[in-house]
């Protein structure tokens, strides 16, 4: 669990396109339920991407990226998804994405984010947005 006690899951279910000859979710693949699990966290949030874009003239864009496979999953399956923040600052947001099937952890993703204006230049996070992500914990 989060620090901040900011968390959100989705379900996911594997589909023959997620998948590579083996019957076997591609590893890529989960960088994608990650980013779509970022996503659906800001929105829970009310805070849509393109809404972030538009107020604070900020994005957020992937610094860094730590990847652990532990099990398989594999065609028709069905996963969850847990994605917490596990540490923020003006510069960055720090989620721990972590996949379960059955219950069992499978996978595990750490991400960091930084903070870039419009321009595409680092930049500090407007102090009301990150007040705003702080006061949903």
């Amino acid at each position: 669990m989060s620090l901040y006690n900011l968390s959100s899951s989705i379900n996911i279910r594997i589909y023959y396109e997620d998948t590579d000859a083996g019957g076997v979710v591609y590893h890529s693949k989960y960088l994608n339920f990650a980013e779509r699990a970022r996503a659906e966290f800001l929105r829970n949030l009310s805070l849509e991407q393109t809404f972030i874009k538009e107020k604070y003239n900020v994005q957020f864009l992937v610094k860094s990226l730590k990847v652990s496979y532990i099990l398989a999953c594999k065609l028709d399956d069905k996963i969850k998804l847990v994605t917490d923040l596990e540490s923020i600052n003006r510069a960055k947001l720090c989620f721990r994405h972590t996949f379960y099937k059955d219950k069992k952890e499978i996978s595990e993703i750490l991400v960091t984010l930084c903070c870039v204006s419009n321009t595409g230049k680092v930049a500090r996070m407007p102090k009301s947005l990150y007040h705003k992500i702080l006061n949903f914990g």
